[in-house]
C-alpha cells in the first residue's frame, strides 16, 4: 500500500516564488544580510510549501540541499562573524517548520548532489562529502526530517573496489549521520544488486528507484527483492521510501518526463503488492505531477492510504 506521496523541492503552484541562491562575491559586495535575506526567503517558502502540501494530501517532501546557501563556505566562516545556528530569527522559522512537520507526520528528506562521493579515490573529496552530509544532517534534524538519500558514487574502473571503499567509509561515519542515510540504486553504475549487497554488509536502508532500475537493468525485480528491500528498513522505524519517474522521450530515457505515465504507476503498484511504502514522485511538473498521480490512484481504487 502506498502510504504517503511526495515530490522534490520546487512547487510550481506557488510560483513566481522560488528558492534563492547566492554568489560568494555578492555577499562581499552587499554584506552578510544579503545572504541572510535569501535564507529567510528559502525557509519561509519551505514552510509554505509544506502547508500547501498538507492542504493537498501530500505528506512527503524533499527539501532542496541549497536551502541555506554558503553557510558553511570556508570564506564565509573566516570573514564573517554571523552564524546561522546562532540566529534566533532563523531558528524560530525552523522551529515553526518542525512543529508543522511533527503535527502532521510529514516525511522530510534531502538528497545531496552528485559531488557527494563517499567512495572517491581522492581523500579531499571524501572529506568534503562527509562534511556535506553533516550539513544535511544538521538541517534535516532541526526540521524534523528523517531521510538523507545518497548514491554509491563512482566506479573508477573497478566496481568491487569502489563498493569496498563505500562500505569502509560508511562504517566510520558518525552514528547520527548513518541513522539518516539511505542508499539508492542509480541509472548508470550501481544497480539494485549492488546496493542490496552494500546494504547487507553495511546495514543501510535501500531506496528503490524503479526508473533507475529500468535504465540500468540486469534483471527483473522480484517479490523477494521487494521483501529484502523492506527488511533493510526494519531498524529505522520507517517504512521503505521508493522513487517513481517516467522517461521523457521513451521508456529508457534517463531524463524525467513532466508527469508519471499511467502504465508506470500500474507497474509500480503491481510490484509492491501489499508492502507499505512511501512514494517520491520525480517529474518535471513536481507538485502537479504528484496531484495527478494521487488522483489516478484514487480513481482506479489502488491501495492508497489517503
Amino acid at each position: 500500500m502506498i502510504r504517503k506521496v511526495g515530490y522534490a523541492c520546487i512547487n510550481n503552484s506557488l510560483k513566481p516564488r522560488s528558492f534563492q541562491q547566492c554568489r560568494l562575491n555578492s555577499v562581499y559586495k552587499y554584506g552578510i544580510d544579503y545572504l541572510r535575506n535569501k535564507i529567510v526567503n528559502n525557509l519561509n517558502l519551505t514552510r509554505d510549501i509544506i502547508k500547501w502540501n498538507i492542504h493537498n494530501d501530500i505528506f512527503m517532501y524533499r527539501i532542496p540541499s541549497n536551502i541555506l546557501p554558503l553557510v558553511e563556505h570556508p570564506d564565509i566562516l573566516r570573514d564573517f562573524k554571523w552564524r546561522w545556528q546562532d540566529d534566533q530569527a532563523l531558528l524560530n522559522i525552523i522551529n515553526e517548520i518542525k512543529n508543522v512537520v511533527q503535527d502532521n507526520n510529514i516525511r522530510l528528506s534531502m538528497h545531496p548532489d552528485q559531488f557527494t562521493v563517499l567512495n572517491s579515490t581522492k581523500r579531499n573529496v571524501v572529506e568534503n562529502s562527509i562534511n556535506y552530509l553533516n550539513y544535511h544532517y544538521k538541517i534535516l534534524n532541526l526540521l524534523g526530517g528523517s531521510d538523507i538519500i545518497i548514491h554509491t558514487g563512482g566506479v573508477y574502473g573497478d566496481k568491487a573496489s569502489a563498493i569496498s571503499r563505500f562500505i569502509e567509509i560508511y562504517t566510520y561515519l558518525p552514528r547520527e549521520i548513518k541513522n539518516m542515510l539511505r542508499l539508492e540504486n542509480d541509472d548508470i553504475s550501481f544497480n539494485i544488486d549492488d546496493v542490496l549487497f552494500i546494504s547487507e554488509k553495511a546495514s543501510i536502508p535501500v531506496v528503490l528507484d524503479i526508473h533507475h532500475h529500468r535504465c540500468n537493468n540486469k534483471r527483473e525485480i522480484t517479490d523477494s527483492d521487494i521483501q529484502t528491500i523492506k527488511n533493510t528498513w526494519e531498524d529505522t522505524g520507517s517504512i521503505p521510501k521508493m522513487h517513481i519517474s517516467s522517461g521523457k522521450t521513451n521508456t529508457y530515457d534517463k531524463s524525467h518526463s513532466d508527469y508519471i505515465l499511467e502504465q508506470d504507476i500500474i507497474l509500480f503498484t503491481s510490484l509492491i503488492k501489499d508492502i507499505d511504502v512511501d512514494l517520491m514522485v520525480e517529474a518535471k511538473e513536481k507538485d502537479k505531477a504528484t496531484l495527478k498521480l494521487i488522483s489516478f490512484l484514487k480513481e482506479k481504487k489502488f491501495n492508497l492510504f489517503l
